[in-house]
């Protein structure tokens, strides 16, 4: 199903079946996005906007409708900004593919797993030798391994994996993107890859490197959500520590994290910290800080799980990351935690500010004091998280014989990415 107006700078989501029905009359689609989600919408938002034209596509199910809500964002964000943004719609995949210039470059904004399995079986007969398919999910660098594999052998198709770091916000304006594949591949998608990522320093380095063949994008990736792991860690036992021990309130805990921000210990994470510590609870009738009230019970998706495993397979040491993902692994288990909690305050705990979450409030030099120990002891552990991940990437790629360039992923996760950091 395919809706145009090029004229008018986007194209138009049509209601009525008829018009969805119209045909493709020309293949004229620069690039490929399959999978219209949120991230997949934002994808590909990013590279219309930089001069392609852009091909969506997103089956004929339930989740139909994002579809002509990506058409409806392409008019109005191209009004907003006078700029023209060309999204052309397809919910048939032989004329998605049809739509796209040869050689063709799609890349897929779903689950990762079966999911990716399914649509490659599916995508395959339709496409060409040299072919892209780019896989931009969170993937275990094994099962891009087997699918860059297979599909060169048997069809001739590049198949690549990459990571994008940024969230929805970086996959709409610019993320950091960590690509893997053949030399072929890169060379055939690298233009739009370096156009839609996030650009830093006096020269607008671009956030993307050609990490290397196979599988290698998507195991620099993993790490990457590794060290955001540690990362998250450490901000969550200074929150602790300064709350429970030193009695900061919440817009002195902002005050410092900001200040740590304009230091040394410059983030992204740490900027939004600053934010999050102050931002009010704004639904009516309620009051006091949102973050007081979030459940102190989080979950993981993976990411993090396989980089300590794939750390033991490559014999090094992530100290940092294995203690987040351990961490988290207590967390999500709330109930007994809240049962031991009970059982330990009723036999050891008097009941003081401190055991009701609380600390008694230090003295003022005292809180001074205790922010430039968490500022020293936050540098510290941030870069061992950096060090251990890299650590994990160079021997990996001296197992795979990936010849990894870390320098390059520092450069490329200076910008656009969750990690990014004045570190790097």
């Amino acid at each position: 199903s395919h809706a145009a107006s090029s004229a008018e700078g986007y194209s138009r989501a049509m209601t009525e079946p008829d018009a969805k029905r119209a045909k493709c009359e020309s293949t004229s689609g620069d690039f490929g996005v399959f999978g219209m989600g949120t991230m997949g919408q934002n994808l590909a938002l990013n590279i219309a906007e930089r001069g392609y034209r852009l091909s969506a596509y997103n089956r004929p199910d339930e989740f139909q409708a994002r579809i002509w809500g990506a058409l409806e964002r392409a008019k109005a964000e191209g009004e907003a900004a006078g700029k023209t943004i060309v999204v052309d719609a397809y919910t048939d995949l032989e004329k998605f593919v049809a739509s796209l210039k040869v050689p063709r470059r799609i890349l897929l904004s779903i689950p990762s797993g079966k999911p990716v399995d399914a649509t490659v079986e599916a995508l395959a007969p339709l496409l060409s030798k040299g072919d892209v398919i780019i896989d931009g999910g969170n993937e275990i660098f094994s099962n891009t391994e087997r699918r860059s594999k297979s599909l060169l052998e048997s069809h001739g198709i590049h198949f690549m994996g990459m990571g994008i770091s940024g969230g929805e916000y970086g996959a709409r304006n610019g993320p950091a993107l960590m690509p893997g594949g053949t030399q072929e591949a890169w060379d055939a998608a690298g233009d739009v890859l370096q156009a839609m990522s996030a650009k830093v320093g006096d020269k607008a380095e671009a956030c993307v490197t050609h990490v290397g063949p196979g599988g290698s994008g998507h195991y620099v990736k993993m790490v990457h959500n590794g060290i955001e792991y540690a990362d998250m860690q450490f901000i969550a036992e200074a929150y602790d520590l300064m709350r429970a021990v030193g009695g900061f309130t919440n817009h002195e805990m902002a005050s410092c994290f900001q200040r740590w921000n304009d230091g040394r210990l410059q983030s992204y994470l740490f900027e939004i910290t600053a934010q999050i510590l102050v931002k009010e609870d704004d639904l009516e009738g309620s009051d006091g800080y949102l973050l007081d009230k979030i459940l102190d019970q989080s979950g993981q998706k993976g990411t993090g799980k396989w980089t300590v495993q794939e750390a033991a397979n490559v014999g090094i040491a992530v100290p940092v990351i294995s203690a987040a993902l351990e961490t988290r692994f207590v967390s999500a288990r709330k109930e007994e935690r809240v049962e031991c909690e009970a059982l330990y305050r009723k036999k050891h705990v008097k009941e003081t500010p401190a055991a009701s979450g609380l600390g008694p409030r230090l003295s003022e030099s005292e809180r001074e004091a205790l922010a430039a120990h968490l500022e020293q002891a936050l540098f510290a552990a941030k870069v061992c998280a950096y060090a251990q991940g890299f650590s994990v990437i160079r021997a990996a790629s001296d197992e795979y014989k990936w010849d990894v360039q870390l320098a390059d992923l520092a450069k490329i996760w200076r910008g656009g990415g969750i990690i990014r950091a004045r570190l790097l």
